[in-house]
């Protein structure tokens, strides 16, 4: 039948396709030319039917005994291999899922091969920080207080209660996935950059992810966080998806994407960890290097030091001066205490401009309890603890809290504060023993601005440098028990020993950044306050001239009308080449208004002369209170998330310092040098053997 339908096919005056169109043939055009090809290649024998000789069995006995012989000499033999050998042996290829299949009948399962190597990822010698974060315990540390916040909260009734809250919008979402739609809702773009004091009442907890994480899940994530200055240039989430953040998989073992490292720091911004997390970090690093750097000295130095961040938003926040950028704008100020080799061992954020010495007594009194300094030693001293503060912290009023502390202090004087008549009590010129100075050891008296009166004594050293510069440090220590060189080798120790490394750092990890912030609109009570003191001042000032007052408050009054009259006769004139065209009439009635006018106005300035203190004062303080009677409102922001994300980063710079330490003998290194020298060697010799040395070491 096939041969005589290819035989008609073939003598038709039709072409093929018009054939198979017009003719009813018992098969396709396709198959057609199927038929023609097997008859070409393989005869009449090729179109017979062979269904009834049974199924072609390619996978035979002897096939299956091969790949027993295969599997029972290596089970980790993939189903991918054992396909390729059977190939090159019989030439015919088996389906994986048949292998499958056959292994599972006769217990041949596939086993994971054991590997005992140490494997070279694309992450270079950037593994070496993390080795010696999981080397050091302070990733464990972190991850115990985070485990251990979340465990808290779970047990709480904020935790049973926001479970009960239903979700907002579920239409606009897809499968529980934030459509755009959704995010462009009235609801959602209102409340985006608002405080997190107002949201977290709104905020189901349940939905978290973090609380269903394992311990090993949440280290995963803080292994990644820690590793935001490997993977980006500019220590942001959001960067994690360029190529160079595909070094996560090696660092932390999985490779993860911007959305859900953004996703865990919002949720550990939720739970409000950053108090906890600073305090575990602190208390890590402190009995780090306490143990490192132990010392018999009775006196222990921290150095207090601000950071200022320029926040870029057009609503009115606290402001501060940022140094980097020389203006006074809206801004974070951060409070750093370093131990005394230059680590930052605790900080804090405020609102605007931070009171260095009175923000760094709270701070330092918060830690008391588990400073090492704070016990005896050996049962037979006491450690003294010494805080060096820069320029920043020399007001008077700063210099009374500390002295009136458990603290001593050193500091440096500005030259508007420092005069001959201030100095008393001077001893002899002495050389300085560490340096090309001359020093003088005297008392100095200060005046306290914000305390009309009263005078504040303290002890100051002069240095009169032999290249003709000077400088007066002041300090509440006695002489008795340090020195005068003691004291001016501790301040000026602080530039290379503290300074320095933090200006680095600041630029290294990003510290100078604002991570994110949402804002509170609360009373601004530094305005209140001012506006009730100028209301008061200003109707004293009106009470003590309330005859003046009221003698140029009806001369304002006759003036007024007389300022009204000239006005139309100003009206009623033209302006030609300068010149007033007025008829004659009018033009004197004019000038005599005018005359009035400068009349009344010597009057009110000749009662004004009578007092000119009280009217000047008058003045200034009215314009003042017009200035900020509109800005008793301001914005507070919220530090949370800047504080958990600034743990991470000084504690990269502490591993840095210790990585210093420890394989370069302490020598002084930027850490730009050091991504250049160590971190970013991708794949190269040197860098796989430190990787591989130090994962050995670990």
């Amino acid at each position: 039948m096939i041969l005589d339908v290819m035989k008609n096919v073939e003598e038709s005056p039709l072409s093929i396709n018009q054939y198979f169109k017009e003719k009813r043939a018992p098969f396709s055009q396709a198959q057609y030319y199927l038929y023609k090809k097997i008859l070409k290649e393989k005869g009449i024998e090729g179109l017979s039917d062979q269904r009834c000789e049974g199924n072609n069995l390619r996978f035979t006995d002897d096939m299956k005994n091969f790949v027993i012989g295969l599997l029972e000499h290596n089970l980790s033999m993939t189903t991918t291999q054992v396909q390729n050998a059977t190939k090159n042996r019989f030439e015919i290829t088996i389906s994986n899922t048949t292998i499958k299949d056959f292994r599972r009948d006769n217990d041949l399962s596939w086993v994971r091969p054991e590997r005992n190597h140490i494997s070279i990822g694309e992450s270079g010698a950037a593994e070496i920080p993390i080795a010696l974060a999981l080397g050091t315990g302070l990733i464990n540390a972190i991850t115990d207080s985070i485990s251990h916040c979340v465990k808290d909260k779970k047990e709480s009734g904020v935790f049973e209660n926001s479970a009960r809250l239903e979700k907002d919008h579920t239409d606009l979402r897809s499968k529980g996935k934030f459509t755009s739609e959704y995010n462009k809702s009235t609801s959602v773009t209102e409340s985006r950059f608002r405080s997190l004091d107002e949201k977290i009442g709104n905020k189901r907890f349940a939905a978290m992810d973090i609380f269903s994480l394992s311990r090993n899940s949440i280290l995963r994530r803080i292994l990644a966080l820690f590793s935001l200055p490997l993977v980006t240039s500019n220590g942001r989430a959001r960067s994690i998806d360029n190529p160079r953040g595909n070094a996560l998989k090696y660092l932390c073992g999985v490779n993860y994407k911007a959305s859900t490292i953004d996703k865990h720091i919002r949720e550990l911004k939720y739970l409000q960890i950053s108090d906890d997390l600073i305090e575990s970090t602190a208390r890590f690093w402190i009995d780090f290097w306490s143990s490192r750097n132990g010392s018999d000295n009775i006196f222990t130095c921290y150095y207090i030091d601000g950071n200022t961040k320029a926040l870029w938003s057009s609503k009115p926040c606290h402001k501060g001066k940022v140094t980097m950028l020389g203006r006074v704008m809206n801004c974070l100020e951060q409070v750093f205490i370093h131990d005394g080799q230059g680590h930052p061992i605790y900080f804090q954020t405020f609102n605007g401009h931070a009171d260095l010495g009175k923000n760094s007594l709270g701070m330092v009194d918060k830690i008391s309890e588990y400073l090492k300094d704070t016990t005896t030693l050996g049962n037979q001293f006491s450690v003294n603890r010494i805080l060096i503060l820069d320029g920043g912290g020399n007001g008077v009023k700063t210099l009374r809290e500390l002295s009136g502390s458990d603290y001593h202090f050193i500091t440096i004087l500005d030259s508007n504060q420092i005069n001959d008549r201030k100095i008393k009590s001077v001893s002899k010129k002495k050389r300085y023993n560490f340096g090309d100075a001359y020093l003088v050891d005297c008392t100095i008296e200060l005046e306290d601005s914000n305390d009309k009166g009263y005078i504040f004594e303290t002890r100051a050293v002069q240095v009169h440098w032999d290249n003709g510069r000077s400088s007066v440090l002041i300090t509440n220590l006695s002489e008795k028990i340090f020195s005068t060189d003691n004291v001016v080798k501790s301040y000026f120790n602080r530039w290379p020993a503290q300074e320095l490394d933090f200006r680095d750092m600041k630029s290294g990890v990003n510290i100078h950044r604002v991570v994110g912030y949402g804002k509170k609109l609360v009373d601004n009570v530094t305005v209140l306050e001012k506006i009730e003191r100028l209301q008061r001042q200003k109707n004293e000032l009106e009470w003590e001239l309330r005859d003046s007052l009221d003698e140029i408050r009806n001369m304002e009054e006759t003036l007024q009308l007389k300022i009204n009259d000239e006005r139309i006769y100003r009206e009623k004139s033209t302006v030609i080449n300068g010149t007033r065209i007025l008829s004659e009439h009018d033009m004197q009635a004019l000038k005599s208004i005018q005359k009035e006018i400068n009349s009344i106005k010597r009057k009110i300035k000749k009662i004004e002369k009578n007092h000119p203190k009280q009217f000047t004062s008058l003045k200034k303080k009215k314009d003042e209170l017009a200035r900020i009677i509109d800005k008793k409102k301001i914005y507070s922001v919220d530090v949370e998330l800047d504080q958990i994300m600034t743990c991470f980063k000084i504690s990269f710079a502490n591993i840095c310092c210790y990585l210093l330490d420890e394989c370069f003998n302490g020598e002084k290194m930027t850490l730009q040098r050091l991504f250049e020298v160590i971190f970013d060697l991708q794949e190269s010799p040197f860098g796989a053997k430190l990787t591989v040395a130090f994962k050995m070491l670990i």
